[in-house]
């Protein structure tokens, strides 16, 4: 996203949708309004939400299972009201020309459009939660009550009438900081957690971070955007996750070692015995993706009960391996060490039937 996408009236609308809580709840209850008998109230689906730490591949991993055709997500379509989406689909949306794809502000060869699904409904928790987890230098870990898990479900239930879909797929990182609430949501989700080589995906974090920090100077519009969106993973908004109070920490943002330390934080707090023996969770090397990736998805297809005819034709992952030149110290030994735990849990679930 830049400037140059969005017209003087678009970022207007944008800023008066999504620049304070109060128009998205109300725009809620709008909708909940007019489409409550519509909904099929069905708790029991084997919903899709891919969250991991930023950078681990979870954006494809979700494309890949989108284009099967199976699934209903949020998409560029549904901006800026993307809290009622069936209403927007009728007045503004569904009017809305596709354009080819192209490449996202990332510059990882991912390829999008305004069809294209995203990580959109943390715009949802922010005006639930907003400052129960949301602070000037940090996100921290919460839990949901009865009354809001009841609220998602009906916010997902509108997404799936909207696209006439029996199955819902999201990506959205920031669910690493409220699984156990997105698990009672929905008892037989499946959450897919991916999680790369520490130091491969510090590295992509710190020149994602130095990227980001440079197109938010120049961009007042795209600061502001991934504001609304809760999307402080890097960049000059950039906000840690806070799983502990006493996570390590460093400051230096532009070094490989803080973006090391962020990656020990969140694999530390989501290798955890509750969330390892969790049946919801499936964690995934992206690694043994690239090359396993049709027994991956035979993985999930089954897990989902959905027939793995649909993902015959899954994307082709292509691993990023780059050379980086870094001293071997304690903060990379510590990496190494959850790194392999993960790896043992990856490599149980698929050679087991479990």
């Amino acid at each position: 996203m830049s400037n140059k996408d969005y017209s003087f009236f678009s970022k207007i609308l944008h800023y008066f949708l999504l620049g304070s809580n109060i128009i998205p709840e109300m725009m809620l209850d709008i909708e909940m309004a007019f489409f409550n008998k519509k909904i099929v109230r069905d708790n029991s689906k084997p919903h899709i939400f891919v969250s991991g730490f930023p950078r681990s591949g979870t954006t494809i991993l979700m494309h890949s299972l989108y284009e099967t055709g199976q699934f209903a997500s949020l998409t560029y379509r549904d901006m800026p009201a993307v809290i009622s989406p069936n209403i927007w689909s009728k007045i503004l949306s569904n009017k809305i020309k596709s354009k080819p794809l192209k490449q996202r502000a990332h510059g990882d060869d991912i390829k999008i459009n305004i069809d294209s699904p995203e990580a959109l409904e943390e715009v949802f928790w922010r005006v639930k939660f907003n400052k129960e987890y949301i602070y000037s230098n940090k996100l921290t870990t919460h839990e949901a009550d009865e009354e809001t898990i009841n609220e998602y479900r009906n916010f997902v239930l509108l997404i799936l009438n909207k696209y006439k879909k029996k199955f819902y797929i999201s990506k959205n990182n920031n669910n690493i900081l409220r699984l156990e609430s997105i698990i009672k949501a929905f008892p037989n989700c499946l959450i897919l957690i991916p999680f790369r080589d520490p130091v491969q995906q510090a590295n992509s974090l710190l020149n994602q971070h130095k990227n980001f920090t440079q197109i938010q100077k120049k961009d007042q519009f795209v600061k502001k955007y991934m504001e609304y969106l809760v999307h402080h993973e890097f960049g000059a908004i950039h906000r840690p996750y806070e799983f502990m109070e006493s996570s390590q920490t460093s400051s230096d943002k532009n070094s490989i070692e803080y973006w090391l330390i962020q990656w020990i934080n969140a694999y530390s707090y989501l290798s955890q015995k509750k969330f390892v023996d969790n049946k919801n969770i499936l964690y995934l090397n992206y690694e043994y993706l690239c090359e396993n990736s049709l027994k991956v998805m035979k993985k999930i297809s089954s897990k989902i009960e959905l027939d793995d005819s649909y993902f015959i034709n899954s994307f082709v992952f292509n691993k990023s391996i780059k050379k980086i030149d870094v001293k071997e110290n304690s903060i990379i030994l510590k990496s190494r060490n959850i790194f392999e735990k993960l790896n043992e849990i990856n490599n149980k679930s698929f050679i087991t039937n479990s």
